[in-house]
């Protein structure tokens, strides 16, 4: 299973460092809803 803003990562990189450090952060809050999530299916 690959998340899919780790495939956007790969598919369209960062231009720049500011970027990358805003992308960053909310890749890490869109990384953790969405497990978050999935536990409440898997394990709900």
């Amino acid at each position: 299973m690959i998340c899919p803003f780790c495939k956007h990562e790969v598919e369209e990189p960062c231009q720049n460092t500011v970027e990358m450090q805003r992308r960053a952060s909310e890749h890490i809050e869109q990384c953790d809803r969405a497990l978050k999530s999935l536990k409440g299916i898997v394990f709900g």
